[in-house]
């Protein structure tokens, strides 16, 4: 079983195949914290426009998938899931998260 190793980046080459060499982690990182900022967001319009259900259910969702990839972290930091399983552990936690989130949408609307 051989390792190739291709040949190391010239200064200011791109990677053509950077995004699918990205592990699937550091994009549910990036998602959280892009998420973290539109909860920040969405919690001052949701100040300033009250009872406005668009921006109630946009607040819910972030928060819905803002949690379930801190749920992810939680569970390969303390090594209850391999890290080897995580592409279905997100996967997993979002739909987890979008029926709860569903369901709590339509016992309040």
């Amino acid at each position: 079983m051989s390792t190739e190793y291709r040949k190391p980046l010239q200064w200011g080459e791109q990677d053509p195949y950077r995004r699918e060499n990205t592990a699937i982690g550091m994009w549910a990182w990036l998602a959280q914290r892009v998420s973290a900022l539109a909860i920040v967001v969405l919690l001052a319009l949701h100040v300033v426009l009250t009872y406005k259900p668009f921006l109630q259910f946009l607040l819910l969702l972030m928060v819905t998938f803002h949690a379930a990839l801190g749920l992810r972290v939680i569970l390969l930091d303390f090594n209850w899931v391999g890290v080897k399983y995580q592409r279905a552990l997100i996967w997993g936690l979002v739909g987890l998260g979008l029926i709860v989130m569903a369901a709590t949408w339509l016992s309040i609307y």
